[in-house]
């Protein structure tokens, strides 16, 4: 069997899978902040039934986000070559807010006086300049070891084109001080841009000992309990074993986000579906992804608590529109939604764990669309008082009801993941109103039409057990790797065949690291990508390219992709190629996909919701009783154990064959 446990802000879901993919189990658990593996054992001890022996687990966890984003993790040095101290002071020019007079760059995980030059000098073609001094080194990481130091990051400067200098500082830090963890940015990232690559590398050896420990702890209680390997979901949206994960802790910060595409994109294609947004609404943000041609968007830079990572990673939108979002009142008087979340503990105030401020599960309970005896498939009874008293202390001074304020906190909310899709697809070319969304998460079918809405998107897809997409896209995604490597040159300049001569370079060294993780680097998939721009450029577009692509072709796709982009190409002009790209695939194993057991008939209660500010009359019915071929007009609520989809006035919901949930609004 295959058990998929995914570990959100506020719940942990789990989805097992039998040994041709039928689905045997679901639970869904309260996250524990302090300790998510705590989580993933609770879930898994709810199996009490089930012989889990040898069941490998597939994992996605938020531990290397929020150590990042609370900033808990070892005393961290950094090692750079001689004059450049100050690279993860000086940033980039461009700024977050641009009118903030009391603006400050973003915080480096480093403190200036825990880093450490070394002469040493490489060209941009990586050959020696300077040598390296190694009694240098010796005394800088002595001194970082005396000062606390337990993790150090090496970023020098284009070891990206020759690593040598790097991993001789790894092996005489082994020999100064054999217990540090040690970080090299020629392997964390293999490219060009000094910032990006120090900063990624800095975060990879912050999370290394945060995520080795929470490993190492999952690991020993599932080996206790006679339990397989564990594999992990990468920001990439493939997945590797622990052991990987462990060396390159860094690849694992959008985890769980990335599993709920790799499902909701499997169950589009089910469906017959390529171009899909993703809208996976939890209980502490929202996550929206473009999925064009069955492929999501990938993008190589990123931000985690406004520090750059440099790392291929599903391009995935997060705003701070989750149901554990709390709402306020902004320093102007006007109402907020947002970012700060209750998370699981103590959680919205209907939770009745301690939580006393408002939010956004809150003023659906105030209105009705979630009913407290039917929370969490009636496992987890709510305190509707408690939802209205807390929305009652801000719904005074603004003149408004509990239940208007209600609906204001549902439209604001809306809006933000609006927007958050906007970004993700109008800023990137495409047009949403030609994709269907599909929409996960415990809240996100809740909010998906209204959200369609604001887009003058047509259709909702919501798939069975929505609340648990992302553990079951852990089990329906493919193993991934990416590599990477910077040569830049423009691509008239390149003889025939050496841009394959550069992938089978890239290839040669992808191999032999699968190779070493005993895994076939034969059975797996090829895909080329290439960075390109035109000459005087300062950022690149990453375009696919076949196997065998000349210069002139890869040029071509870079103008069709460019105008994709930003409406425009000069084709006439020079194109550079800056990183060449290789991903090795391995597709998964069929997986069923999840399906609704339909038992028994249509159980429907008609009940008040406050529907434009007043009550009106809404359907009930639970998913379990709606048989394919079912239809009904809104407004309408449709309850399950992990997720409440509703359907507003003016769209129908039909159940397909494969027993999703297709919400199109009418003419």
């Amino acid at each position: 069997m295959r058990l998929g446990v995914e570990c959100g802000g506020t719940f942990t879901d789990l989805v097992l899978l039998d040994d041709v993919g039928r689905l045997v189990a679901t639970g869904k658990v309260f996250s524990t902040p302090a300790d998510p593996s705590l989580a993933v054992l609770e879930a898994i001890s709810r199996l009490e039934t089930v012989d889990l022996s040898g069941t490998p687990l597939l994992h996605g966890s938020t531990v290397a986000t929020n150590a990042v984003l609370e900033r808990k993790g070892p005393k961290l040095g950094l090692i750079v070559t001689q004059g450049f101290r100050d690279v993860l002071e000086l940033q980039r020019h461009d700024r977050d807010v641009m009118y903030d007079l009391h603006y400050r760059k973003p915080r480096p995980l480093v403190r200036r006086e825990l880093v450490r030059e070394v002469p040493e000098r490489l060209d941009a073609n990586g050959k020696p300049l300077v040598a390296l001094d190694e009694q240098a080194v010796r005394e800088a990481v002595s001194e970082l070891a005396g000062l606390g130091v337990t993790s150090i990051a090496v970023c020098f400067l284009h070891s990206y084109r020759n690593p040598a200098h790097e991993q001789r500082v790894r092996e005489l830090a082994a020999e100064v001080a054999p217990a540090l963890d040690v970080s090299l940015s020629s392997e964390v990232v293999a490219e060009f841009r000094e910032y990006e690559r120090a900063s990624s590398t800095t975060i990879d050896a912050f999370v290394k000992p945060t995520v080795d420990g929470y490993l190492s702890r999952l690991e020993r209680s599932l080996a206790g309990r006679g339990m397989g390997a564990v594999s992990m979901m990468q920001s990439n949206g493939g997945v590797v074993p622990a052991a990987y994960v462990r060396r390159r802790p860094i690849h694992v910060l959008l985890s769980g986000p990335a599993a709920g595409v790799a499902g909701a994109v499997a169950v589009a294609a089910a469906a017959g579906i390529g171009d899909i947004v993703t809208m996976d609404m939890g209980g502490t943000s929202t996550d929206v992804c473009l999925v064009t041609g069955g492929r999501p968007q990938i993008t190589n830079e990123s931000m985690i608590d406004r520090i750059p990572v440099k790392l291929s990673m599903v391009d995935i939108a997060t705003v701070g529109a989750g149901g554990g979002s709390i709402v306020q009142l902004d320093p102007g008087g006007m109402l907020q939604v947002g970012p700060r979340s209750a998370g699981a503990d103590p959680g919205p105030a209907c939770y009745g764990r301690g939580g006393t401020v408002p939010t956004v599960t809150d003023a659906n309970v105030t209105r009705g669309l979630i009913r407290p005896g039917h929370f969490l498939g009636g496992r987890h009874a709510l305190d509707r008082p408690a939802a209205v008293q807390a929305l009652d202390v801000l719904a005074g001074p603004l003149g408004r009801t509990p239940a208007q304020l209600a609906e204001d906190v549902f439209r604001i909310a809306n809006v933000a993941m609006a927007g958050a899709i906007r970004l993700v697809s109008t800023e990137r070319g495409h047009d949403p109103r030609d994709h269907t969304l599909v929409a996960y998460g415990g809240a996100g079918p809740l909010h998906a039409a209204a959200v369609a809405g604001e887009l003058g998107i047509r259709t909702v897809l919501v798939p069975p057990h929505a609340g648990l997409m992302s553990a079951y896209g852990l089990l329906s995604s493919d193993f991934q790797r990416r590599f990477a490597v910077t040569r830049v040159a423009d691509l008239h300049e390149l003889a025939p065949g050496e841009l394959d001569d550069v992938f089978a370079e890239l290839l040669a060294d992808a191999r032999a690291e699968i190779a070493a993780q005993d895994m076939n680097p034969d059975d797996m998939l090829v895909e080329h990508e290439l960075d390109l721009r035109y000459r005087g450029q300062g950022f690149e577009l990453t375009v696919p390219v076949p196997r065998g692509a000349g210069p002139a072709e890869a040029a071509g796709l870079f103008h069709d992709a460019h105008t994709l982009r930003y409406g425009h190409a000069t084709r006439g002009k020079p194109v550079q190629v800056v990183t060449y790209r290789l991903t090795l695939r391995l597709p998964r194993r069929d997986t069923a996909l999840p399906a609704v057991q339909v038992e028994g008939s249509a159980r429907r209660e008609d009940l008040p919701v406050v529907i434009d500010g007043r009550e009106q009359t809404c359907a009930f019915l639970w998913r379990a009783g709606l048989p394919p071929g079912f239809a009904i007009n809104g407004p309408a609520v449709i309850e399950e154990d992990s997720a409440t989809t509703y359907v507003p006035p003016g769209w129908t919901a039909a159940v397909d064959d494969a027993t999703n949930l297709l919400l199109t609004r009418g003419a």
